[in-house]
C-alpha cells in the first residue's frame, strides 16, 4: 500500500532570506526524500512567517486536521525544528499525537524516521531541547538589536511590509517605497470609495494581483500562471493596518 505523505515546511520571519532555509529549499528536499523511499505526496503544507515557538499556525492546524480526518499516512520535514522549537509540545505530537492516528513522521536532515523502532527517542529529545534554547536565544539577540534600532529611529520589524523594501543606511535599516505600493495604494483608495475587505480581496483576485506572501518569494506583483493563490478578507485588512515601524507578517 502505498504511503500517503504530507509534507511541513517552515520558515520564521527573519529567516527568510536564509537559502537554507527557504519554504521552496525545504519543499525541494521533502519531494526528493518521498520519491527515493517510493512514498506519494498528496499534500504540501506551507507557514511563513511563523515562529517554531507558536503552534498555532495556519498550515500546521490544517495539518493536524487532515491527519485527523485520516488524509496522511506520514508526515514529512526537513529537520526537527520546522515542526517546531518547544521541545515538550514537539515531544507531545511526536511520542503520542501522532502515533495515536498512526502518522510515520520523519525530520530528513536529523536521520529521525518514527517507523524506525531502534531511533534512540534521549537524542530525538536532546535536539529538541537545543531547538528551544536556540530560539529563545536568538530571540534575546534579535530583541536588543530592534532596541538599537528603533532609538535611531530605524525600522525593526523582520521583514518589510506591503508596499515597501528595507534598505541600510548608515547601519539604520530604513524603509523606501517598492513597486508593489501601486496596490497598496489602490487597496487604500478603494477602502476610501467604500469597498469592504472581501469586495476589496475579490478585486485583487480578479485582477490577478499575487498576495503579499507570494510577491514577497517570487518579486511578482502580478500572477501569470495557472495556480494563483487567491486573496481573502484578513489579508486586506491587515494591509489597512500596515506598521511601518515595527514587527510585520505577511499575509
Amino acid at each position: 500500500m502505498e504511503v500517503r505523505a504530507g509534507i511541513y515546511a517552515r520558515v520564521s520571519a527573519r529567516h527568510f532570506n536564509n537559502k537554507d532555509l527557504t519554504i521552496e529549499n525545504q519543499i525541494l528536499i521533502a519531494k526528493s526524500y518521498i520519491k527515493t523511499n517510493y512514498m506519494k505526496c498528496v499534500q504540501i503544507y506551507e507557514d511563513m512567517g511563523f515562529s517554531g515557538l507558536d503552534f498555532k499556525r495556519p498550515a500546521f492546524e490544517k495539518l493536524i486536521a487532515d491527519i485527523k480526518k485520516q488524509k496522511l499516512d506520514a508526515v514529512v520535514v526537513k529537520d526537527f525544528s520546522r515542526l517546531g522549537r518547544n521541545y515538550i509540545e514537539v515531544g507531545e505530537y511526536i511520542e503520542k499525537i501522532f502515533p495515536m492516528y498512526g502518522i510515520r513522521f520523519i525530520a530528513i536532515a536529523d536521520g529521525y524516521d518514527s517507523s524506525n523502532r531502534e531511533e534512540d527517542n534521549f537524542l530525538t529529545g536532546l535536539k529538541n531541547i537545543v531547538n528551544e534554547w536556540y530560539a529563545r536565544e536568538s530571540g534575546r539577540k534579535v530583541s536588543v538589536v530592534k532596541q538599537q534600532q528603533k532609538a535611531r529611529g530605524g525600522y525593526t520589524g523582520g521583514v518589510a511590509p506591503y508596499g515597501y523594501y528595507i534598505v541600510v543606511r548608515d547601519g539604520i535599516r530604513v524603509l523606501e517605497e517598492a513597486d508593489s505600493m501601486e496596490i497598496l495604494k489602490k487597496i487604500r483608495e478603494l477602502k476610501m470609495k467604500g469597498y469592504t475587505s472581501v469586495e476589496t480581496a475579490e478585486w485583487l483576485s480578479y485582477h490577478k494581483i499575487n498576495t503579499p506572501s507570494v510577491y514577497n518569494s517570487t518579486g511578482k506583483i502580478y500572477s501569470t500562471g495557472t495556480n494563483y493563490k487567491k486573496w481573502d478578507a484578513g489579508s486586506v485588512r491587515r494591509l489597512w493596518k500596515t506598521n511601518t515601524s515595527g514587527d510585520y507578517h505577511t499575509a
